[in-house]
């Protein structure tokens, strides 16, 4: 009789789930910081697409634009960076810097920018194209450079700021020589002893210097900065659906059938 009543009590009794959320302190916090810190990289290179994304509006709006006489106009900086423009001058060779660590196809060299002084005293920096270190280091190159005046075009840019691998306040000109680290703008108008335009001109005119001037498009990686913000989404997703998954336990429980 007792057999046979467990019997029945068995056919009256289903047998379901339940599941219970059971995270623990430390795999919460750890949750909430990889996903704060996905979500802000996501976040991040999501702006940088969007930044790439203004640039190149900007070279294409800059340099459909007919170039600027430098001579006659002043310039809206840095609203018409990428301008084209033109100007004229004379050089002043005894002032000019090396700036190191260029590269152009693989190889190692300067970028020459020398001072150009205009006919109402202004000065403005040139940068006048790349040349290869040479043999010995050494040894600086040296660059041929008009004594008479010059007409120049070329395209107006930023100077090329301090190298993030460089701590501390290293100066620029540390070597104490023509060779600079990076382009310090004040730093120059003050060896120089006259104030400078804060953006330089990279020449694209021919000259009898030898350098090399074919200077590098602008490239619009807006594209790779969205597909990086979609990864470290995904990452961030997850991470919150194995959170998830490995703190929602399952539990057995039985409940009685009534019987009819």
């Amino acid at each position: 009789m007792r057999n046979l009543g467990l019997l029945q009590q068995g056919e009256n009794a289903s047998i379901t789930a339940r599941y219970r959320f059971q995270p623990s302190v430390f795999t919460t916090l750890l949750t909430l910081l990889l996903v704060g810190i996905f979500a802000a990289l996501s976040v991040w290179q999501y702006q940088r697409a969007a930044y790439k994304t203004q640039m190149a509006q900007a070279v294409m709006q800059q340099t459909a634009q007919a170039p600027l006489n430098l001579n006659e106009t002043s310039v809206d900086w840095p609203a018409q960076r990428f301008r084209p423009a033109t100007v004229s001058g004379y050089w002043e060779a005894a002032n000019t810097v090396l700036l190191d660590n260029s590269v152009h196809q693989g190889k190692a060299g300067y970028h020459v920018i020398t001072p150009l002084r205009l006919a109402d005293g202004q000065h403005l920096l040139v940068n006048r194209g790349w040349i290869a270190v040479g043999a010995d280091r050494q040894v600086l190159p040296s660059i041929p450079t008009p004594t008479d005046g010059v007409t120049l075009t070329g395209t107006l840019e930023s100077p090329r700021s301090k190298p993030v691998f460089l701590f501390g306040e290293m100066a620029a000109d540390t070597e104490g020589n023509q060779r600079w680290l990076y382009l310090d703008m004040a730093h120059f108008a003050h060896k120089l002893g006259h104030s400078l335009a804060p953006y330089v001109l990279l020449q694209t005119s021919e000259s009898a210097d030898g350098l090399r001037r074919d200077w590098p498009a602008y490239s619009n990686t807006a594209g790779m900065h969205i597909g990086y913000s979609i990864q470290w989404g995904a990452f961030g997703l997850i991470v919150l659906s194995a959170y998830v998954s490995l703190n929602l336990r399952k539990y057995p429980s039985v409940t009685s059938k009534e019987t009819l």
